[in-house]
């Protein structure tokens, strides 16, 4: 049974033996049951006027609260209660809004002498990526008879919240042009077909580049240089569609969908490759950038991204494919794994396409791990990423360390 049943049964009990003293007065005339019944009204008023005088004189503040945190964080924060009630009341109920998508409030009872400023401390857990609001949100006083209870908003206002997605650095997925290291890839990026402009020898340069009748006429050696073709880029495809499983589950595997992607995108990035990733949700959008300072773009798109796609992933694929003409990678991270997408995964590499897929589950199943190395038997670079094996990591339980630091007089 809750509380507030607790208390509304409480209350009728209360209620109905006044009612009883009150009916057995009027009917024999004896003083015990007036005085009986008066004794219960007093007490009665004496919580109203305790509660009352507590919730109104009551002040909270609360620090510690940061803007932006990194999910699986815990963030400590200390609020302090003060009141200038002289009557006893039976428990303060703070109520607090917490960056947690499992449960968005926590209660917290506290106690304080009067006049005597006290101090507590509050863990809160970042458990998913999302912006939320923190702060205290209710203020609850209930008497010492425990019949009556109530609550104001403090007036202040809540602190907006970040939780980001957590990234990890991972090794690149090197393209076409880059397997041959740093020279290879300084000579494949220049256009030949496309000469720019002239200039003087240097050292280092090829006998091919030079522009031997120009240079017979200025009598010295000049080099045609050429027009940089563009790098190749990385394509990151995160599956968006909603995940149905329960809630505290489904928050994890979107957190782990988006924290897979931008981890590729973050090698990509620092490699030098540039980078699309195309957001099919229900409000479709893309991101992209060329250089490592790119990223927060990146980042800022995954913390506020919705699994919401009218599509399921293996259009969403086919809808891609008219675009990796011109890209030399792509990552797929998608939480469902099926045989159509694998088989779209090894086209992609049999086109020349660097492909890696990025599988999020648990799922240890023998024909699922097959599929798994039949990719890699493609040359499709094949990962599974469990979403709930990082340290410090929960199924968003919603629950807090909460803790009496000190007194301040």
């Amino acid at each position: 049974m809750s509380a507030m049943n607790i208390l509304n049964a409480r209350r009728v009990g209360y209620a109905l033996c006044m009612a009883a003293l009150l009916s057995a007065g009027l009917s024999t005339g004896t003083r015990l049951y007036y005085l009986a019944f008066y004794m219960m009204l007093a007490m009665l008023l004496l919580g109203l006027i305790s509660v009352a005088w507590t919730l109104f004189t009551v002040k909270l503040e609360l620090k510690g609260v940061k803007a932006r945190v990194t999910r699986g964080d815990r963030l400590m924060t200390v609020f302090s209660v003060r009141h200038a009630s002289l009557l006893p009341v039976s428990a303060i109920r703070v109520q607090l809004s917490v960056p947690s998508g499992y449960s968005a409030a926590q209660t917290v009872n506290v106690t304080t002498p009067p006049f005597v400023s006290r101090t507590f401390r509050q863990v809160l857990q970042c458990p998913h990526r999302g912006v939320y609001e923190a702060g205290i949100t209710k203020i609850s006083v209930e008497d010492v008879f425990g019949m009556i209870c109530l609550s104001r908003r403090p007036g202040t206002k809540l602190a907006r919240m970040e939780v980001c997605p957590r990234v990890t650095d991972i090794a690149p997925m090197l393209l076409k042009n880059a397997d041959m290291g740093p020279e290879f890839r300084s000579t494949a990026t220049e256009d030949t077909a496309s000469p720019s402009d002239v200039r003087k020898w240097q050292d280092g340069d090829e006998l091919k580049k030079v522009h031997w009748k120009l240079s017979l006429r200025k009598r010295e050696l000049m080099v045609r240089t050429y027009e940089e073709s563009a790098r190749p880029d990385t394509l990151i495809i995160p599956d968006l569609q909603r995940v149905t499983t329960l809630r505290d589950q489904q928050l994890s595997i979107e957190d782990c969908v988006c924290e897979a992607s931008l981890d590729a995108a973050k090698a990509q990035l620092e490699a030098g490759y540039p980078v699309r990733m195309p957001l099919t949700n229900a409000h479709p959008g893309e991101v992209a950038g060329q250089f490592p300072a790119d990223f927060p773009a990146f980042a800022d798109a995954m913390l506020k991204v919705a699994f919401d796609s009218p599509y399921d992933y293996e259009r969403v694929l086919m809808l891609m494919m008219g675009r990796l003409q011109r890209t030399g990678g792509a990552v797929l991270v998608t939480a469902r794994l099926t045989t159509r997408i694998a088989d779209m995964a090894l086209r992609m590499q049999q086109s020349g396409i660097t492909t890696r897929l990025v599988w999020v589950s648990d799922d240890a199943r023998e024909e699922t791990l097959t599929m798994l190395e039949r990719l890699r038997m493609g040359h499709v670079e094949a990962q599974r990423r469990d979403p709930w094996s990082f340290e410090g990591g929960e199924h968003a339980t919603g629950k807090a360390d909460y803790e009496d630091e000190y007194d301040a007089e």
